[in-house]
């Protein structure tokens, strides 16, 4: 060998492998939708998208999309930031209690509050009942299985991502500006109106965004809510077009569902490109001065109450309710009551083999995904290989593809031979891989951003190799982190609905298929027995993460 020649580094030859693996998941699956919505009887045309937007029916589709989308942030922008600056900035009584609460619906699958809110608010609902009875009402006067229901029970879902983003804000936020304003002698409103608000305005318009992607791209909400009343949004009418079968417009559809997430993603970046504007973190530490509610600290507890029991008690108690009772709509007395539904539950093969699906599904994606995710972090933060920082890139694309687009890439990239995989759980891996693969570059980036380049050093200088040195020094150091990404992939991983609804087959059905198809077809109260159960299991593996890490992982 030459003297000049370098050995081979073995992590660019995994990064090669890594490469790979990600054109196979990404590129290919992706530039198939792409193509495929360009091509009309074989031939480049825009006669797809012609179809997607001329069509009176479609056009609808794609606005409903933007109003849903709009109509439900704007709800979680108001209460998310409100019950924030509540909870971080003033006295009020069982703040330590009140934010696990408020942040449940985060735990809960979208459909499951759908389920749950047609059941308090449908025709027959528990508290449609008493409200048609107390107005004197023959008939209810608003439905739930209407736009507005979908941007309720949307905005109820997405509402933690306001909250959570808003509240990280302020309680890094730099008081001295609240403290110079109050020395100006300006009272408390006036400089939480002047100088609070416009400080967390970034804060408040990047929790929006996401509110705003996640509700877009929702499947489950308008699928159960708005089919019913025909009222489709593009996820919706993707899943239609599907059904047909109609892949060109279906592929179509997909894409204009991209440009608007793409979008708001486009606005989320440039925001925070311009964050130095809008600083908050200052490198002293200040403690803000709390604002002392006086007499309506007792009205400001009651609203936070209020909006724990909407959007936590309520669906919860409906679904348990539901899945008590006989019959929907038998009277609410202990005549009525049996445990039948659930005897039914625990005794299917079929719903036995679908949790069994989604715990394995949720196991190897979440294992893959972080197996994957750490090494291309690694690559970019600490070894900074060539090309690192491309491969991120390409990882992080996924979190701009709805996940209806992520199933439909799926079906057009492995649906024919030489690998044929759909209807096998295979395909649906391939998808879950996909669509959480930016939880897990982002967890272990910033874990390891956080790990000094002087330990793996050391470790190089006392002999070992780049692998050992990633294996013994870099892995065990970051683990905490890398357990924390884990359990962000696994728990959306074993409750999905949008990609599975599209890619499952006979015996690959996963829990939340079956309860949607339950509900779909009519049996609710043995969908609400199983979303009881599901919903248990998840809170409890949250509480039981939370404890054993001292409340550092879990929700």
């Amino acid at each position: 060998m030459s003297p000049s020649a370098r050995p081979l580094d073995p992590r660019a030859v995994l990064l090669g492998v890594a490469a790979l693996t990600l054109v196979g998941l990404v590129v290919w699956p992706v530039s198939q939708v792409v193509w495929r919505s360009a091509l009309v009887d074989g031939a480049l045309s825009l006669g797809n998208y012609q179809r997607a937007l001329g069509q009176p029916g479609n056009l609808r589709a794609l606005m409903n999309t933007i109003w849903v989308g709009l109509a439900s942030t704007v709800a979680a922008m108001i209460a998310g930031t409100a019950l924030a600056f509540l909870l971080v900035r003033t006295d009020m009584p069982g703040k330590a209690w009140l934010r696990p609460l408020l942040v449940v619906p985060y735990a809960i699958p979208p459909f499951f509050g759908a389920i749950a809110w047609a059941q308090l608010l449908g025709p027959q609902g528990y508290l449609m009942r008493p409200l048609l009875h107390l107005l004197g009402l023959p008939q209810a006067p608003f439905s739930v299985y209407s736009a507005w229901g979908i941007a309720f029970v949307t905005a109820i879902h997405y509402f933690p991502f306001v909250f959570l983003t808003v509240s990280g804000a302020l309680q890094r936020m730099d008081a001295s500006l609240e403290e110079a304003a109050r020395t100006s002698g300006a009272g408390s409103l006036r400089v939480m109106r002047d100088v609070t608000i416009p400080l967390v305005a970034p804060a408040v318009l990047a929790g929006g965004i996401l509110a705003f992607i996640g509700s877009i791209a929702n499947f489950g909400i308008p699928a159960l809510l708005g089919i019913r009343a025909r009222f489709y949004v593009l996820t919706t009418s993707i899943y239609s077009a599907l059904n047909i079968p109609d892949f060109a417009l279906a592929t179509a559809e997909s894409m204009l569902l991209v440009v608007v997430a793409g979008g708001a993603l486009a606005a989320q970046w440039r925001l925070q490109r311009g964050e130095g504007r809008y600083t908050v973190v200052a490198g002293k530490s200040i403690h803000p001065q709390v604002l002392r509610l006086g007499r309506l600290r007792g009205v400001a507890f009651g609203v936070s109450i209020l909006m724990v029991v909407v959007i936590a008690v309520l669906p919860i108690f409906a679904l348990l309710l539901t899945s008590f009772l006989k019959y929907y709509g038998a009277p609410l007395a202990a005549a009525s009551m049996t445990l039948r539904h659930y005897a039914y539950v625990i005794d299917q093969e079929n719903i036995r083999r679908a949790l069994w699906n989604s715990t394995v599904l949720g196991i190897a994606a979440a294992t893959l995904t972080m197996v994957l995710g750490t090494f291309i972090s690694y690559a970019r933060v600490r070894a900074k290989l060539r090309g690192a920082a491309a491969l991120d890139a390409l990882g992080m694309l996924p979190y701009a593809l709805p996940h209806t687009v992520i199933g439909i890439a799926m079906i057009l990239a492995w649906s024919r031979p030489p690998l044929a995989l759909y209807g096998t759980l295979g395909i649906m891996l391939l998808a879950y891989l996909v669509a959480y693969l930016p939880y897990a570059l982002r967890t272990t980036a910033a874990t390891l951003q956080q790990v000094h380049g002087s330990l793996e050093e050391a470790a190089r200088v006392a002999g070992a190799g780049p692998l050992a040195a990633l294996r013994d020094v870099i892995v065990p150091l970051v683990k905490p982190g890398m357990v924390a990404g884990w359990i962000l992939v696994f728990m959306p991983a074993f409750r999905e609905l949008t990609m599975s609804i599209l890619l499952f087959g006979l015996r690959t059905e996963t829990i939340g298929v079956i309860i949607f198809n339950m509900q779909d077809s009519g049996y609710t109260q043995i969908a609400a027995a199983l979303s009881v159960l599901v919903l248990g299991l998840i809170l409890g593996s949250n509480l039981a993460v939370r404890r054993a890490t001292g409340g550092q992982v879990g929700f």
